[in-house]
């Protein structure tokens, strides 16, 4: 299983920016986690799919307004309509100058700028094309597969980025009955995504007890993890795998060092 592509394949829609805390929780971490790292930091990357889609999701009930600098000093500015975790696509409107909207879907690559709620945002999208969301012209292009967080009126740290994807190797056991995975997915309040290998004897509702996952360059940590739904997948190089979206229970001190690997602060 591959990088990028694996843990960008494990996405799927949230319903709110904001994480229900759940009574009897031993962890359960809300967005505001998100901005209280950002206000302590100043700078945020965030790799976790999960957490991208809550704040692209809120940019467009927000009807946030996007930017981005293209070629001939031209600037295209417009908002998000819809986002597509599933698909990893989201739409963007059509600006008001027809020869920005010509530049971008010229263009192999856009960053996009958003100044929303408690932060700057910048992320790059690929692959523009267009489209129609109703009876209106659009652009469809890829998800962005990382966002960077930047604290408002303040100048961004220049710091070496991780190169190696999210990917957490776990040691998982259900009875008598061990078997491998990888965490390619986590969110600040625990919820994540697992891929493994395909036909594997777990089910919805299964608490997997003791869990070893190991971040890169670490010792392996022990969580618990609740799976919520187990489906077969396909990844684009045609490898047939297993996702399990699940919930990471564990100690505080636990999920903070897990989440680190999804949500980087550069302080």
């Amino acid at each position: 299983m591959t990088g990028t592509k694996s843990r960008r394949h494990a996405r799927v829609a949230v319903q709110s920016f904001i994480a229900a805390d759940e009574p009897g929780r031993e962890h359960a971490l809300t967005m505001s986690d998100l901005a209280t790292r950002l206000h302590n930091t100043g700078q945020l990357l965030v790799r976790s799919g999960i957490e991208i889609d809550r704040i692209l999701t809120t940019m467009v009930d927000d009807h946030a307004t996007v930017t981005a600098n293209l070629p001939g000093q031209l600037i295209f500015l417009s908002r998000l309509l819809q986002i597509d975790p599933v698909k990893e696509r989201l739409l963007i409107a059509y600006s008001d100058y027809k020869a920005a909207n010509t530049a971008l879907l010229s263009s192999a690559s856009v960053t996009f700028r958003c100044n929303h709620r408690w932060g700057q945002f910048a992320f790059a999208c690929n692959r523009p094309r267009p489209m129609n969301h109703g009876d209106r012209p659009a652009i469809e292009m890829t998800s962005p597969p990382i966002v960077l967080a930047l604290q408002h009126r303040r100048k961004p740290i220049r710091s070496q980025a991780p190169v190696e994807p999210p990917e957490l190797y776990c040691q998982l056991r259900t009875g008598l009955i061990s078997f491998d995975a990888r965490l390619v997915d986590m969110s600040l309040d625990g919820r994540a995504f697992l891929l493994a290998d395909p036909a594997l004897p777990v089910c919805a509702g299964t608490r997997l007890r003791e869990a070893r996952i190991r971040p890169r360059g670490r010792e392996a940590l022990v969580a618990d993890i609740e799976v919520n739904h187990v489906i077969p997948a396909v990844l684009p190089n045609g490898e047939r795998a297993t996702r399990i979206g699940c919930r990471i229970v564990a100690p505080d001190s636990v999920m903070e060092q897990l989440v680190r690997s999804f949500v980087v602060d550069f302080a």
